[in-house]
C-alpha cells in the first residue's frame, strides 16, 4: 500500500507497478493504474471536459469546479481505506484522464465502501465503467470489504442498469436517489475477471 504522504517519484513508481493496460469494445486502449497525488491536475482538467450531466450524475449537483481541498481529497488517496482508480487514454496526446473509480469505506461499517464510477462522456457505453468497476471490486475484496453502496439518481439508468449486470441490488428509494448495494465476492464469482494484459513501466500520466 502506498501512503498518500510518500514522495510524488516513489508513487509514481509504485503505481506504475501496479498498471495494467485494456483494449475497449470500441478497440480504444486504456491504462488502468492507481490515482497519485500527482492526478489533481487530471482530475480538475476531467471535471472540465464532462457535460453537465455527467457533472450532475456524478455529483448530485451542478459542480462546476472542485475546490483545491477536494482536490487534495481525491488525488491524495491511502489505497487502504480509500482507493482510487485511474483509466487514461494511451493514444492520446499526453494520455489524458478518461475516467475514475474511487471507493472510502464506511467507518462505522468497515466491511462496507461508498463507491462512484466516473467516465468522460465520449467514453461511456464502450466497457469502461465495467472494467473500472470490476478493477475496483478486487481491491475491495483484497480488504476484506464485503459490499459497495452507491446513491444513485434514479435518472442515471446507465449506472443503475451497470451495477445490476455485475450483481447489484437496489436497496432504497428516496427522493430520486436510489440505494445500490454490490455484494463483492458474489460479484467478483460471477463477472468475467479483470487480467491486466500488459505491466505497463512507462510515463504516468
Amino acid at each position: 500500500m502506498m501512503p498518500k504522504t510518500a514522495p510524488a517519484d516513489e508513487a509514481g513508481t509504485w503505481a506504475r507497478s501496479l498498471a495494467f493496460r485494456a483494449l475497449l469494445n470500441d478497440g480504444r486502449r486504456v491504462r488502468v493504474r492507481p490515482v497519485v497525488p500527482a492526478d489533481r491536475a487530471n482530475l480538475a482538467a476531467g471535471l472540465a471536459r464532462m457535460s453537465p450531466r455527467s457533472r450532475y450524475f456524478r455529483f448530485h449537483s451542478q459542480v462546476s469546479r472542485l475546490s483545491e481541498a477536494r482536490l487534495r481529497y481525491l488525488s491524495e488517496v491511502d489505497f487502504r481505506e480509500h482507493v482510487a482508480w485511474a483509466a487514461l487514454a494511451i493514444d492520446e496526446p499526453g494520455s489524458p484522464g478518461v475516467g475514475v473509480a474511487r471507493f472510502v469505506r464506511d467507518r462505522e461499517h468497515p466491511e462496507s465502501a461508498e463507491f462512484a464510477v466516473t467516465l468522460l462522456d465520449e467514453w461511456q457505453g464502450f466497457g469502461l465503467g465495467s472494467l473500472l468497476l470490476r478493477t475496483l471490486m478486487g481491491s475491495a475484496a483484497q480488504r476484506g470489504i464485503g459490499q459497495l453502496v452507491a446513491p444513485v439518481l434514479a435518472e442515471h439508468e446507465a449506472a443503475l442498469h451497470l451495477i445490476e449486470r455485475l450483481g447489484g441490488r437496489r436497496a432504497r428509494v428516496e427522493d430520486g436517489v436510489v440505494d445500490m448495494i454490490l455484494p463483492v465476492r458474489r460479484a467478483l464469482r460471477a463477472s468475467r475477471p479483470v487480467r491486466p494484459t500488459l505491466l505497463l513501466h512507462g510515463r504516468t500520466a
